[in-house]
């Protein structure tokens, strides 16, 4: 059973609600705030069983009839809060899964958690329901809403609840993470750590997405030999991020990372430290081939695309101007 000593990165939130338990001092609301993956529902789940564990420490015990209803999914006073539409949570749910079910003391417990996981979707009457809530919350219980950006929750809803932020993870942590909970060799953990920009879960989704492999290859095609490319080349290319247009940002997230390999191979040469390990040769030759000028201007062009595309601006067009970008990129022309 996961425990506090599991969530990686997140010492700060950690230490303050075990405090929060030790001292008896726990809130009745709690906004966890943090990217999606950055473990924010795990943390959840652990502070739910450490509250209802019958030991009543500051760790889940993993044996107790509580601690094995929890891990099971099945504890009655343990609620999570669902939603059909995928891009809203209604008043309607609010009230019937969370409201309504409030006022019943707990059954087995000394605790009733409600576990809110996409509480940024509560449209303004969900959260007027929820807000007449804490205004007076019963005793016993405690509701956690998570949340991709707390500034999607009402003024008055996060004064009345204890936000903490989830930290973005050192590349190492991560790195030591996955060796320990996967099976990936040495430079598929090191890609992994580096695309998940500071997100443990990210890492972990990378090195169990089985078309991750294919993402990496083709973005290593295109980037690094796109300056050697004909147009129909570049129209190939372009066709191929079709393919990848509903994870662009992965797309682009890859190449970043290759471009700034090249800076640091053209900085630090044999002694630099690249994330694409076993393509020295090709990183070697693009550093050779480009003014730390044009590298710069590469990754800003990529950075341009990026709020292109979410500005919903032509994806065709974006992507052809960066590739476009990347032919003009040789040192000689």
């Amino acid at each position: 059973m996961p425990s506090f000593c599991d969530i990686i990165g997140q010492q700060t939130a950690v230490d303050f609600l075990q405090g929060a338990i030790r001292e008896e001092k726990v809130s009745h609301a709690y906004i966890f705030d943090g990217q999606a993956l950055s473990g924010k529902k795990t943390l959840a789940g652990i502070f739910a069983k450490t509250l209802l564990c019958e030991e009543g420490g500051t760790e889940p015990c993993g044996h107790c009839h509580s601690c094995s209803m929890a891990e099971s999914g099945n504890h009655p006073d343990i609620i999570t809060v669902t939603h059909e539409k995928p891009s809203t949570l209604s008043v309607g749910e609010i009230r019937q899964q969370l409201v309504g079910d409030i006022g019943i003391k707990p059954y087995t417990g000394r605790k009733k958690v409600y576990i809110v996981p996409d509480a940024s979707l509560m449209n303004a009457q969900a959260q007027n329901a929820l807000l007449k809530t804490l205004e007076e919350p019963p005793a016993y219980a405690v509701i956690i809403l998570l949340t991709d950006n707390e500034m999607k929750l009402l003024p008055t809803l996060r004064s009345r609840s204890v936000t903490l932020k989830m930290r973005p993870v050192s590349e190492k942590l991560i790195e030591d993470y996955l060796k320990k909970n996967t099976t990936a060799d040495e430079r598929q953990i090191k890609i992994a750590a580096a695309f998940a920009g500071g997100v443990p879960g990210k890492a972990k989704a990378v090195i169990d997405d089985e078309s991750f492999d294919a993402l990496k290859n083709e973005v290593l095609r295109v980037v690094g030999g796109a300056d050697r490319f004909s147009m129909a080349e570049i129209n190939e290319a372009l066709k191929n991020a079709l393919d990848y247009k509903d994870r662009i940002n992965d797309y682009l997230d890859m190449m970043m990372i290759f471009m700034r390999d090249v800076l640091l191979v053209k900085a630090a040469g044999d002694d630099a430290k690249v994330v694409f390990a076993g393509e020295e040769a090709l990183l070697q030759r693009k550093a050779d081939s480009m003014s730390y000028e044009k590298i710069n201007r590469v990754i800003d062009e990529i950075n341009t695309v990026r709020n292109r595309i979410s500005s919903n601006v032509n994806f065709d067009m974006s992507m052809e101007l960066l590739f476009l970008t990347m032919k003009g990129n040789r040192e000689n022309g």
